[in-house]
């Protein structure tokens, strides 16, 4: 199966440098999330490389594994692929490898945080929560860090989730935002005390306003973290005229997700690992 990603490398990038891998939403593209995310020149900012590759049929096969769903694409091995192939050209620090998506990307960048964690450093899941039959394919433990960026007014993942009634009994879709921190918390071994701190509010985006929640108690180099967005749709939060409205809604511009993802990133490197691993394979 032949697939497709467009990568973006700082100029005069020598050392072994972080690389990001940045997932679409469903529909979508990896142009597409170049454009909707500006990762790019947060990369040029910070000095890392970043990748934005393509779902098949503009998908992510999050539920890989899930039954009752039967999509063609391996995309755990793809992404694990991607990486290999990336540092086989590129200077890559293979301690510090992240991966990030919005909505169905987000949906993405989770199964990789089950099923992935000797590859991927950290992970951030931007307007995607739980889903039905995660639990399924995430039964190994494993210690990672993710953050969560979500829009109460989220009319695609709904902050409440969605539940389907069946004549078996109610049936659970999505999982709200207040179950899927849960499923984290227990995952990862933090407790439910939330340390909860306001963003600066601009002036730039009314109407909405954001909230960090730190979930406390992790085991030593694990952060859960939640970036409320309280009065926010289905969008990448500093990136205002990127959707449409009606997808969007309301877009907070108090901050760039994408910055402070990558800030959230850099506290994070796989043990273990060396000081860095450059141009393997």
């Amino acid at each position: 199966m032949q697939r497709e990603y467009l990568l973006h490398v700082p100029e005069g990038l020598s050392e072994p440098a972080p690389l990001v891998l940045v997932l679409h939403g469903r529909g979508g593209s990896g142009p597409q999330m170049a454009q909707l995310t500006g990762f790019a020149e947060v990369a040029d900012r910070f000095g890392f490389i970043v990748a934005f590759p393509s779902g098949v049929d503009g998908q992510w096969n999050y539920v890989a594994g899930v039954p009752g769903y039967d999509l063609p694409a391996d995309d755990v091995a793809f992404l694990e692929a991607l990486v290999a192939a990336i540092a086989a050209e590129h200077p890559v620090d293979a301690a510090r490898v992240y991966a990030t998506g919005f909505s169905n990307g987000g949906f993405m960048a989770q199964l990789l945080a089950c099923q992935a964690t000797d590859v991927f450093a950290a992970f951030a899941s931007v307007g995607a929560a739980g889903y039905g039959g995660q639990p399924g394919v995430c039964r190994e433990r494993h210690p990672t860090s993710i953050m969560f960026v979500h829009g109460t007014h989220d009319a695609a993942v709904p902050w409440n989730g969605v539940v389907q009634q069946t004549p078996q009994g109610p049936v659970t879709v999505l999982a709200s935002v207040e179950q899927t921190v849960a499923f984290w918390v227990d995952r990862l071994g933090c407790t439910v005390e939330v340390d909860s701190q306001a963003l600066p509010v601009l002036g730039g985006s009314p109407g909405t306003e954001a909230r960090v929640l730190e979930l406390q108690g992790c085991p030593p180099g694990v952060e859960l973290v939640l970036v409320a967005v309280l009065g926010g749709g289905h969008n990448w939060p500093g990136h205002p005229g990127a959707l449409p409205p009606q997808v969007a809604g309301l877009v907070n511009t108090d901050f760039d997700a994408s910055e402070l993802i990558w800030r959230f990133f850099e506290r994070h490197a796989l043990p273990d690992r060396g000081a860095a691993t450059a141009r393997s394979g």
